[in-house]
């Protein structure tokens, strides 16, 4: 049972970490590739739900940052405190 645990642990990681990257490379607007296309794929459909979200929950003066990757790698993080 640890053994599973710790491959969870380990994919939250590498997906805190795809998360980390997507949000570097959207803040230095890197041109769209195939890799940060593929990117895009991975992170996107996780990102869009907790984007609407908090677009509809704070205020205005606060939208200048997407915050959806930050809310995004905390959950990952309790998940992981969890676990």
């Amino acid at each position: 049972m640890g053994f599973i645990f710790r491959i969870i642990n380990l994919l939250l990681d590498v997906y805190k970490l795809l998360v980390v990257v997507h949000f570097v490379l959207t803040l230095v607007k890197v041109p769209a590739n195939q890799w940060t296309t593929l990117l895009d794929s991975i992170v996107e459909p996780v990102l869009a739900p907790i984007r609407r979200l908090l677009t509809a929950k704070l205020p205005k003066n606060w939208q200048i940052i997407d915050w959806s990757p930050i809310a995004l790698v905390i959950v990952i993080t309790i998940i992981q405190w969890i676990l």
